[in-house]
């Protein structure tokens, strides 16, 4: 029956329908389109496809010299299929290491290598070990520095993990009691994080945030703090950037964590967020964001300044300031923060 559909149509229409698992006991089980229809190169397309469909082209690459082992693109072609909500996540992420200088010095796309892959996933258990996003960001992790230290996902024996000098554990949804605020829409994919006395909502925001909070000064990065504004902790208009769930895409990427001291049952655990507006989306180089916590509402940004004070912000950051002015604006907060709040940069 096989022997009886065209090649063409075999590649066209019929393996492109099928998961890689199924692709691959096919080439296994039938000899007539085995080795002659499902090559590297079919992976290869296939690796295309994820690569495009994840937001990843350009950050995330195979080693394309010929000749491609079959499986080593068959162990590639497996992890891009896998996180259709993760993948474009870390691609969001990988932006910002680049503007962040963690990247390798040849810039990007971050290259899965052949032996790399052969060597830490001899399976597809293997890869599947970890929470989804922890799994992915594992391929690439060990391509990342910072300040000459590597950025690998490593694990310890008592079941914790390390990036670079930060200790953290998963929280599994157990822990937390039904009122906790990260219980609802809690990832296993992407799971809470418990490093020290915070708590971050995914491994995703813990990510953001220590990039944002600990990763942000290396050399020729130029961040700086541009605007501050007070609220205190009770005012209703801090609180409406803080908590709200309503920031699309459009407006900017969050990454949510607490204060509780280490404890899930802290009755006042405080909460801080990461609003970032520009440097995550495709030909950004200008990272910016805002912070929110302790009561305050910070601003900060990679963009040179393009004037010195006492010009406005919007001369000064024309990149930057519009951003930060859209999304304040959205919650009726333009006024109170880019023209009362405290100018330092």
């Amino acid at each position: 029956m096989a022997s009886s559909v065209p090649d063409d149509l075999w590649r066209g229409r019929v393996v492109r329908c099928l998961q890689l698992p199924d692709v691959i006991s096919l080439r296994k089980t039938s000899r007539a389109i085995g080795t002659s229809i499902i090559t590297a190169a079919l992976l290869v397309e296939r690796i295309d496809g994820s690569l495009a469909r994840h937001s990843l082209t350009g950050l995330i690459d195979i080693d394309r010299t010929a000749p491609l082992p079959f499986s080593y693109v068959l162990r590639a072609a497996y992890v891009l299929e896998q996180g259709s909500d993760e993948w474009p996540g870390m691609g969001r992420f990988i932006r910002l290491a680049a503007i962040y200088r963690l990247t390798p010095a040849n810039g990007l796309p971050l290259v899965l290598s052949a032996q790399w892959l052969t060597a830490n996933l001899p399976s597809r258990t293997a890869f599947h070990q970890l929470p989804l996003a922890m799994a992915i960001y594992r391929l690439f992790g060990h391509l990342l520095t910072h300040n000459g230290h590597s950025l690998a996902l490593q694990q310890a024996d008592n079941g914790s993990y390390r990036i670079s000098n930060e200790s953290f554990r998963v929280v599994p949804l157990g822990e937390l009691w039904g009122g906790h605020g990260y219980a609802e829409g809690y990832k296993r994919a992407d799971p809470i994080i418990r490093h020290g006395i915070w708590i971050f909502r995914s491994f995703s925001a813990f990510l953001l945030a220590t990039l944002l909070c600990w990763r942000c000064n290396g050399e020729g990065v130029g961040q700086k703090l541009v605007l501050s504004a007070q609220f205190g902790h009770g005012d209703p208009r801090f609180g409406r950037l803080l908590r709200t769930d309503d920031i699309s895409e459009d407006l900017g990427i969050v990454a949510d964590f607490r204060y509780d001291g280490g404890d899930l049952n802290h009755a006042d655990a405080e909460e801080r967020r990461f609003v970032v507006v520009r440097g995550f989306r495709q030909g950004e180089t200008v990272a910016a964001f805002l912070w929110i916590g302790y009561g305050s509402i910070v601003l900060r940004t990679t963009e040179p300044s393009a004037a010195d004070a006492p010009a406005s912000l919007a001369h000064r950051f024309p990149i930057s300031e519009p951003l930060w002015r859209r999304l304040l604006q959205r919650f009726g907060l333009e006024t109170d923060v880019m023209d009362r709040g405290i100018v330092v940069g």
